[in-house]
């Protein structure tokens, strides 16, 4: 890249923003000279270091909105756009596929595994940075050491400042060393305008923002929202992971599920990955009220909200009528806020 470029893609995402009917507040503005200095390395094929950016800060804020917009503009062939969850599943189970035969090494396997998920990547553009318990610290640190070793520019995303990852006190210490190499060798800057742009309105709402929270399961409700209740006879058992999970529907590209069916089930957030693949459209009904229900059976409405939103999946939620903005549940703050913001983007019925 010339020196005039970076300045030619910090006036192609303000451009984006226009045509989308946007302006950038301050403080995206201000993260992008950090963008165009990542954009310009990885164009170059030299390595920099201090050239990769992690960007955090709550939610609906704009971080992903701008990591896709500079995804898109940035002219790098070797690039790749992941999601987290998306790409630490895959990675997992790569890693782990020849577990127990002859000449089997994890170390081995890791780096293999990463090898065919990144190809010869210059570029990778990482939304929803997080780290949840041990196993995701042991492989996202062993994840930034190949990074780093192979000189690839790393633009994440995240609701968590680099310090605040895996925020439980029991196993807090064993990311502090990706906690360094994140704090050492990434550009750390704050996205934070103030405004959570989930919670403005939408003319035209899409995807995830398409769906409804429907505060009982009148007729009328039903009937506005589009929806029609399923028979018993369209009843299916389906087998994502290793739970077998009872859906009241699962045809014509809809799921329709019972709460307790698929909440109070020991379903995980990648059983319902593997399914929104298949299903653009989930029902989720008879959500009890917020003091009806434990604490594992929340954060897995919880991560279902989160799946379904990075997904684009339309959900259509079907009861929890003393909703008032409080999301339940025992997960952190942050994420807890992280699932309200995007629960908010349903149409309310009532």
């Amino acid at each position: 890249m010339t020196s005039a470029q970076p300045d030619h893609l910090i006036d192609v995402l303000v451009r984006q923003a226009e045509g989308a009917g946007m302006e950038l507040d301050a403080g995206q503005r201000a993260v992008l000279p950090l963008l165009a200095r990542a954009a310009a390395v990885a164009g170059s094929g030299d390595p920099v270091p201090g050239s990769s950016v992690y960007l955090w800060g709550p939610p609906g804020r704009g971080k992903t909105w701008l990591l896709d917009a500079f995804y898109a503009s940035v002219p790098v062939e070797r690039k790749r756009r992941l999601h987290f969850h998306d790409f630490f599943r895959e990675l997992h189970a790569r890693t782990f596929a020849g577990y127990g035969n002859p000449g089997y090494r994890q170390g081995s396997a890791f780096a293999d595994g990463l090898d065919e998920l990144l190809g010869d990547a210059r570029l990778v553009c990482f939304d929803e940075f997080h780290v949840n318990g041990p196993a995701d610290a042991a492989f996202v640190t062993r994840f930034l050491e190949q990074v780093l070793a192979r000189g690839i520019v790393l633009v994440a995303t995240s609701n968590y400042a680099p310090q605040d990852l895996l925020p439980d006190p029991m196993f807090h210490h064993l990311f502090e060393p990706g906690i360094a190499l994140i704090t050492e060798h990434l550009q750390v800057a704050r996205l934070d305008g103030g405004v959570d742009y989930r919670s403005q309105d939408r003319c035209r709402p899409s995807g995830f923002a398409a769906g409804y929270h429907l505060r009982h399961a009148g007729t009328q409700l039903l009937t506005a929202a589009g929806l029609c209740p399923p028979a018993p006879e369209e009843s299916r058992v389906l087998r994502p992971g290793s739970v077998p999970l009872t859906a009241d529907r699962a045809g014509n590209a809809q799921l329709w599920f019972r709460f307790s069916e698929l909440c109070e089930a020991r379903s995980a957030a990648s059983d319902y990955l593997a399914l929104a693949a298949e299903y653009p459209h989930w029902v989720v009904s008879d959500v009890p009220q917020t003091g009806q229900a434990g604490p594992d059976a929340w954060q897995r409405f919880g991560n279902l909200v989160d799946v379904l939103y990075d997904a684009g999946c339309r959900l259509d939620v079907i009861g929890f009528a003393d909703y008032d903005g409080v999301f339940p549940g025992a997960a952190h703050e942050v994420d807890l806020a992280r699932t309200r913001s995007r629960f908010g983007l349903l149409r309310v019925l009532k």
